[in-house]
């Protein structure tokens, strides 16, 4: 393929009426393209006569000779041929238009025109599907080096302004179709219509679920958690049973192909969605006429409030967010809903630079914002490499009036040593997302005033030095993540495990321990009481074991009452001491689904990690560790599908007494266990059950 750029580098930026018709050209080529791609019928797992005869192609379909699962055909009629050919017509108006050919794509467009009129040919649905999507690529990537209008010019033109694109600043652009959400001719093709129509059949409450998806640029990974906690901020899914509610509501989207998976080689089941381009092209229109989001020309989300009731902070890179901010004195902030920081490294400093222009302060205005549903202040991106941090935590204070604020997200945020009491007045809120707040060492002590929190994040927060006993009162926790046990420095005031006895509905909980020997005994028993518990994630931080003491005469599940220095029992010792127990037994929570432990400090097996007492566990992923093995006594069998083994430098399990051990493995993930080299796993050490 020749270079696009030179191709463009003949035509004169300030000749805007033919940059108008070059736009104009490519868009109709591009409609074509995608009109004939889509007339084919896509691979059926049957292959019956209803289906293959779709009046839509313009291709003859033949069954013979061809797998079961696809179609075949042929074009031996010159009349089958319109629509290629009227993408060469296309391209070549394109090519007068800028005065210098693209030998190349003009080739690829004759030689599938070729090979289809040649009457000996078959070809299946599949590969002619794949030439044309070959074609379009080549068709989007023309977009990024046709000149933009001038920003200055002179046209009055309303057409001519909404056809303006963003230059690029460097040579290096990626495949994007910012313009087509804003084109005429796009708004009237087939591929408009059709996803318009999909979004006509979907409920209220789903084609809002779709339209938060929006805020994303195009083919950027969004986190299902993102979803899920803004679904819950914006009141469109909510307790009980948020989570089995929100996947109903994704495999709707998906459905209806809005979205889609984007699946992960160490996770059997994907929790990532993205967006094609031309389906976010339509939702972003659509978001932008329900008054949700405003888009500049290239279709990324602006900060212009004055057009809706939700403000995102970008990094201002021209100046553009300052003359919005600035020109939007007629914004009343009680209409905000939500605050979103959508790529923002330093959010209090550019809020507090955009408002000194209307003379006001980051608090006061803060204090003005008072129905706001959605603060998400925090990293948002899948990746962790986003900085971002502020110089104070003064403009929290305005959380005081944010009655109804459900979704306060501060994650990834550093230089936050502490969290305002302002936060516990926020009566209303569901989630509470500090995770990776590495600067953070307290939480407030009136935490108990959440009364409506049902999830909590705390992981990654390694500053934090124990958490406030409120915590124990707050009725509807569903999720708690990196609660804290075995620090000592709190002097009882911080909240214990058996304090989470009195949370009915904790269905997920990740403990951070600085203690070899937990869970000892009576945690156990702590933990067997805590009956709606699904999800446990134990966390073992060595390097902290020698500061933490064990309660005397107290049985631990690696080491029965004995000084740290003593040998530890053999598994028949301790096989015999849990007999002990029987009438209370020691054990994990029994309808414990998914079990997630990292550095665990036990060379064989504890006494509660074993199949008798596990029967509804599904998914048991092992990070890290001194674990050797996971065979047990009198060839007990797991009832785990999904095994996840990482770092883990001792184990040392051939392939048959695993599968032995674990005859329902469907997945199973091997990364740098450098004594297990199982052939039946891929390159990347994952195995799938076929």
């Amino acid at each position: 393929m020749s270079s696009y750029k030179e191709l463009f580098s003949q035509i004169n930026p300030d000749e805007t009426s033919a940059i108008e018709n070059i736009i104009d050209a490519y868009v109709t080529l591009l409609g074509h393209v995608s009109k004939v791609k889509h007339s084919i019928p896509k691979c059926s797992g049957n292959n019956n006569g209803a289906s293959s005869s779709s009046g839509s192609s313009n291709f003859n379909n033949r069954n013979s000779h061809v797998p079961n699962n696809d179609y075949a055909f042929t074009c031996n009629q010159p009349e089958k041929l319109q629509d290629l050919n009227q993408i060469r017509d296309d391209f070549r108006r394109l090519q007068q238009l800028v005065k210098k050919p693209i030998k190349n794509f003009e080739h690829d467009v004759n030689d599938i025109i070729n090979k289809l009129e040649q009457t000996t040919s078959v070809f299946t649905t599949k590969q002619v599907r794949a030439m044309l999507s070959a074609l379009e690529n080549h068709v989007m990537k023309l977009r990024f080096h046709i000149p933009s209008l001038p920003s200055d010019m002179a046209s009055t033109s309303s057409d001519v302004r909404r056809y303006t694109w963003k230059k690029q600043s460097n040579s290096v652009v990626d495949e994007k179709l910012p313009i087509l959400h804003m084109n005429h001719k796009f708004l009237r093709s087939s591929v408009f219509t059709e996803l318009q129509e999909a979004f006509e059949e979907l409920n209220t409450k789903l084609k809002h679920c779709l339209l938060c998806f929006a805020v994303v640029l195009e083919n950027e990974v969004v986190k299902r958690r993102l979803l899920i906690d803004w679904w819950v901020g914006e009141r469109l899914v909510d307790s009980p049973a948020t989570e089995e509610v929100a996947d109903e509501i994704l495999m709707e989207l998906m459905a209806k192909g809005f979205i889609e998976p984007v699946k992960q080689r160490s996770k059997l089941v994907a929790d990532r969605f993205k967006m094609q381009p031309r389906v976010r092209c339509v939702v972003i229109m659509l978001a932008q006429d329900a008054g949700l989001f405003d888009y500049d020309f290239n279709g990324n989300p602006t900060a212009n409030s004055s057009l809706c009731s939700r403000l995102f902070l970008l990094k201002a890179e021209d100046g553009s967010l300052e003359h919005i901010l600035s020109s939007s004195h007629n914004f009343d902030p009680e209409k905000l809903q939500t605050l979103f920081n959508f790529n923002e490294p330093f959010p209090d400093w550019r809020l507090e630079s955009l408002l000194k222009v209307n003379n006001d302060n980051i608090v006061d205005w803060f204090s003005k914002i008072k129905n706001v549903n959605v603060l998400y202040l925090g990293r948002w991106q899948s990746s962790g490499e986003h900085h971002i941090e502020v110089e104070s935590i003064d403009f929290l204070k305005g959380l005081m009036n944010m009655k109804y604020l459900r979704l306060l997200s501060l994650q990834g945020i550093s230089r936050i040593n502490e969290l305002p009491k302002s936060v516990c007045k926020l009566t209303n809120l569901r989630i509470l997302d500090l995770k990776a707040c590495h600067n953070l060492e307290e939480l407030p002590d009136g935490i108990d005033l959440l009364k409506q929190l049902t999830r909590l994040d705390i992981s990654e927060c390694y500053l934090l030095d124990g958490i406030p006993k409120g915590l124990a009162h707050l009725s509807k926790l569903e999720v708690l993540k990196g609660f804290l046990i075995g620090n000592l420095k709190s002097g009882g005031r911080s909240c214990t495990l058996e304090d989470l006895i009195g949370l009915e509905r904790l269905s997920n909980l990740s403990i951070n321990t600085g203690s070899r020997y937990f869970p000892t005994d009576e945690e156990l028993r702590t933990l067997r009481k805590l009956e709606a518990l699904r999800k446990l994630g134990i966390a073992w931080g060595m390097k902290q074991e020698n500061a933490v003491e064990k309660s005397v005469g107290t049985v631990n599940s690696d080491n029965r009452g004995q000084d740290s220095g003593a040998a530890r029992p053999t598994r028949v010792l301790s096989s015999i001491l849990s007999l002990q127990n029987m009438r209370d037994p020691l054990e994990l929570p029994t309808k414990l689904e998914i079990l997630k432990l990292q550095c665990l400090p036990h060379k064989v097996s504890p006494n509660w990690l074993i199949p008798e007492k596990l029967k509804s566990l599904k998914k048991l992923y092992i990070r890290g560790g001194e674990l050797e093995n996971l065979v047990q006594m009198g060839n007990a069998e797991w009832t785990v599908e999904i095994l996840h083994l990482k770092y883990l430098d001792e184990f040392n399990m051939d392939w048959e007494a695993l599968h032995k051990s674990f005859p329902n493995l469907i997945f199973l993930e091997n990364v740098a266990c450098c004594n297990l080299a199982y052939g039946q796993c891929d390159a990347y050490g994952v195995w799938r059950k076929l």
